[in-house]
């Protein structure tokens, strides 16, 4: 007899994931993250409450399935390269004569972000696997060294949200955090897949397959920068033909997510794997024209597949398992402690670098879990090493992470620094002290930084504030500084110097906006690579003359300084600003939107052009005018 398949559970999962961020945004005291009120409703009609979706539903097994991949690869899209291969804080000559130099640049490179997400992963993993041991030993679990790396897990994907809505994401606090986290998650994803394929194949040869993953990671990464950055002529076809109907740039990204994931399955190894690579891959090749891409694929995750995938984690929750073992009753309390130790205990080293406010809150943060240790609890569930009762405390304790995770570390921060975001200018030459100056015109805090003590002075003789250090190997008063800086100006004309700067800057500081004189053509490649907007003599005088010449009047807007009148750009983050038309936001008669940039593309607005949240807008006015309008249209 033929089985017959109905879309009525999958109704009822949709309709869940439609109405749960309502009902989580009117929780304001608690924030409960949005995954955990899907899983509680995934509770409320599955298996454990009134039953009314089955957890072996052909169509939703699937859908979920996909969801987890999709999640997976999503988190691999968020690697920001840029940051992850500038490891070292002090790299660069040394430019202040200071004979212990090669001492101190050692101890900056191990205070820097991406070694100390490293030494704190491996701390963590110490700690648990001699937790896992002792469990297992108690007759609690089956195997610690699947227990250690489920307790080794993070959540970036509540970590980076929590920094955002904080202000922190740039800093170095923030940036230390997140390359934590990332590390944390991709260490234990590789972890969990050479153990699974040992629990399943023993230790063979077999193991070595996974080698090809990343083997097949690298050959397509080298083949996509060949056809896009080379063969110019391919990424005019793919733009060509990204349209509404076309939507090449989506198709190719499922399409990679897709053969990483069945050559995972090929190999023997975990899919995550292979969607988190896959991911990487997007996130390698993307180009500042493919802003569009991110959200374009965020908004199919998680409108669609990934609520389905955490829902049916609370349709298949066992909790008359749980309720019936005394032993996993009993391990909840004791596994929530173990999750949380594992993670306070490394953060303490957070304290040669920041306050205990500080530290306490980063080891708060980084115990929160979700995605990943349910993921893992559920291939461990699947391998027959983890029991239905265990596997309940598991995600259990995932709900309770998640959700004190982000409460505690607001608690306990104290909120963010009002003070102002200075402009860092680095070299005080003549050119440095010119920029700082234009800069002042426009009202901004500038600082003048540089190593050469003669220039400091002179600098400061013109009234500029200056500071003598390195921005190679900052002090604490500089770094205090680079924290808070919205921008940084590189004026140098040594590239390679500017170029370690840059380097600093994004990899340890978080600074997004760059500015950099790069004084020879064939040096702006591996500027670009890093996100710093170029300044080349040779190649932009005739771009400014050319302005002259056909529009005189823009070019002395954009250039003088001698009036009020003020052109900058402003990104859309008040919620009362989205869909709005421009004419219905009556702005004060001196303002002008010049220009809006929006996913990429530049639009030349007009009265009935509709404004959407991120939108970036030209404008062009009065300085008083244009903070009252900066002050209106960033407000969130």
């Amino acid at each position: 007899m033929e089985e017959t398949r109905t879309f009525g559970p999958l109704l009822l999962v949709i309709i869940l994931a439609f109405i749960v961020p309502f009902l989580v945004s009117r929780v304001k005291t608690l924030r409960i993250p949005i995954v955990v009120g899907e899983i509680l409703a995934g509770i409320i009609v599955g298996r454990s409450g009134l039953g009314w979706v089955e957890g072996h539903d052909p169509v939703l097994d699937l859908l979920a399935e996909f969801g987890f991949v999709f999640l997976m690869f999503l988190s691999g899209m968020e690697i920001d390269f840029s940051n992850l291969g500038l490891m070292s804080i002090g790299s660069g000559d040394d430019r202040t004569g200071n004979p212990s130099a090669t001492k101190e640049n050692f101890w900056e490179r191990i205070w820097s972000p991406v070694p100390m997400g490293l030494i704190t992963f491996i701390i963590t993993l110490i700690i648990s696997v001699g937790i896992g041991l002792v469990v297992v030993n108690q007759g609690l679990a089956r195997n610690p060294w699947m227990l250690a790396l489920i307790l080794s897990t993070t959540s970036l994907g509540v970590v980076l949200p929590v920094l955002k809505e904080r202000g922190l994401s740039a800093g170095r606090y923030g940036q230390t955090l997140l390359i934590a986290s990332l590390i944390a998650d991709f260490a234990t994803m590789l972890l969990i897949t050479i153990l699974v394929a040992q629990i399943s194949h023993g230790l063979t040869l077999d193991i070595l397959l996974i080698v090809i993953l990343f083997v097949a990671f690298f050959l397509i990464y080298r083949l996509g920068m060949f056809f896009f950055n080379r063969l110019s002529v391919v990424r005019r076809a793919m733009d060509e033909i990204t349209h509404a109907t076309g939507q090449i740039k989506i198709r190719a990204a499922f399409t990679m997510m897709l053969t990483f994931v069945v050559l995972s399955e090929v190999l023997g190894a975990e899919i995550i794997l292979g969607a988190f690579l896959a991911g990487a891959i997007v996130s390698l090749l993307r180009t500042p024209e493919d802003d569009e891409l991110p959200p374009q694929l965020e908004a199919i995750g998680f409108g669609f597949f990934i609520p389905i995938f955490f829902i049916m984690v609370g349709v298949e929750f066992n909790l008359t398992a749980l309720l019936n073992s005394p032993e996993s009753l009993l391990l909840v309390p004791l596994l929530l402690v173990a999750a949380l130790a594992v993670k306070l205990l490394p953060a303490l080293l957070f304290k040669k670098l920041y306050p205990w406010r500080e530290t306490l809150a980063a080891g708060f943060l980084l115990s929160a879990r979700l995605s990943l240790i349910i993921a893992a609890s559920a291939i461990g569930l699947r391998l027959g090493i983890i029991s239905e009762p265990m596997n309940a405390a598991i995600i259990l304790v995932a709900i309770l992470t998640v959700t004190s995770a982000p409460l505690l570390f607001t608690r306990i921060l104290p909120e963010q620094d009002e003070r102002p975001h200075p402009i860092i200018v680095a070299g005080a030459a003549e050119l440095g002290m010119d920029v700082a100056e234009s800069l002042l015109s426009h009202h901004e805090e500038v600082i003048l930084v540089d190593p050469n003590p003669d220039r400091i002075a002179r600098a400061q003789r013109r009234g500029l504030k200056a500071l003598q250090a390195n921005l190679v190997n900052p002090d604490e008063a500089l770094c205090e500084y680079l924290d808070r800086a919205q921008s940084l100006v590189c004026t140098h004309t040594d590239t390679d110097f500017n170029f370690t700067i840059c380097e600093k800057a994004r990899s340890v500081f978080g600074i997004d906006h760059i500015v950099a004189q790069v004084t020879s053509p064939r040096d702006l490649p591996r500027f670009e690579s890093l996100g710093v907007a170029t300044i080349n003599a040779a190649l932009d005088r005739s771009a400014l003359m050319v302005m002259l010449t056909r529009n005189p009047a823009m070019y002395q807007l954009l250039t003088r300084t001698s009036d009020d009148r003020e052109v900058t750009e402003v990104v859309v983050q008040n919620p009362d600003c989205a869909g709005r038309y421009l004419h219905d936001l009556r702005l004060p008669g001196d303002i002008l939107v010049m220009a809006l940039r929006r996913n990429g593309e530049l639009l030349v607005p007009h009265g009935y052009t509709q404004i959407e949240s991120g939108d970036h807008l030209t404008l062009v006015g009065s300085y008083n005018s244009m903070e009252e309008m900066r002050t209106f249209f960033e407000c969130n």
